[in-house]
C-alpha cells in the first residue's frame, strides 16, 4: 500500500527503485492492491452508510447497509478482474512488440496503475462530490504512473514504448468505466437485485442543495 503512495507522489523514482528488486505477483496483491482496496472501499462504505447518497434536488437518498457492502465486494472483485485481464492483454500485445515480459511484470504495471482509481474511492464517500469526477480524477492520475511505468518498468523499444502505454491506459480506462457504472446499478439496486437482497427499503431524508453522486 506504501507503494502506490510513493508511485502516486513520486513515480518516476519509485517505479526505477523497484525495478532494482521487482516484487512478486503475491507481494504485489498480498501487501499492496488488497490493503488499498479494503482501506479505500471501507471508508467509501462508511461514508455511504453515514451520509447515504445526494438524490437530485429531493434530499439524500440512505442507502441499506446490506445494498453497501454487495457495491463494495462487487467494485473490489470486478476491479481485481480488470487488473487481471488487462495485465494478461497487455503481455500477450507485448510479446507482438517483441517485449518478453512476464505476466507478473505486467501484472504490477497495471495493479499499480489502477491503485489511484482505487484511491479515489475515498473522495466519493462524500455525497456532495459527484462520483463520476471521482472516478475521472483517478484515471487522470493513472495516466502519469502508467506513463512513467511502461518506460521505466517495462523498457520496452523506444519505438514502440507509447503504443503499449496507450494500449494499456486506454484498456484499464474503458473497462474501469464500465467497471464503476455496473457498481452503481449495483449500488442503486438495478444490478444483482436479487444476488443477497435489501432487509430494507431505502428511505429519502430531506437536505438542502447538494449534487446527484451518480
Amino acid at each position: 500500500m506504501l507503494k502506490s503512495l510513493n508511485l502516486l507522489l513520486s513515480p518516476e523514482k519509485q517505479w526505477e527503485k523497484m525495478a532494482l528488486t521487482p516484487p512478486s505477483f503475491v507481494s504485489v496483491f498480498l501487501l499492496s492492491i488488497l490493503p488499498l482496496m479494503i482501506v479505500t472501499l471501507g471508508i467509501e462504505a462508511w461514508g455511504l452508510m453515514q451520509f447515504g447518497e445526494t438524490s437530485g434536488d429531493f434530499g439524500r437518498l440512505r442507502i441499506p447497509d446490506d445494498r453497501v457492502i454487495k457495491y463494495v465486494v462487487f467494485y473490489g472483485v470486478a476491479s481485481f478482474v480488470v487488473i487481471l485481464v488487462v495485465a494478461r492483454l497487455l503481455k500477450d500485445i507485448g510479446h507482438s512488440f517483441n517485449l518478453q515480459a512476464p505476466f507478473s511484470a505486467c501484472f504490477t504495471l497495471i495493479a499499480f496503475g489502477y491503485s489511484p482509481i482505487l484511491m479515489l474511492r475515498c473522495a466519493d464517500a462524500f455525497p456532495q462530490i459527484n462520483t463520476w469526477i471521482c472516478w475521472a480524477i483517478g484515471a487522470v492520475i493513472s495516466l502519469r504512473m502508467l506513463y512513467h511505468g511502461v518506460a521505466l518498468w517495462l523498457r520496452p523499444e523506444q519505438t514502440k514504448g507509447f503504443g503499449l502505454f496507450l494500449l494499456s491506459f486506454m484498456s484499464m480506462v474503458v473497462l474501469s468505466g464500465l467497471v464503476h457504472f455496473a457498481s452503481i446499478e449495483v449500488l442503486h439496486g438495478r444490478l444483482l437485485k436479487n444476488v443477497y437482497p435489501d432487509k430494507g427499503p431505502s428511505e429519502i431524508h430531506g437536505i438542502a442543495g447538494g449534487k446527484p453522486s451518480a
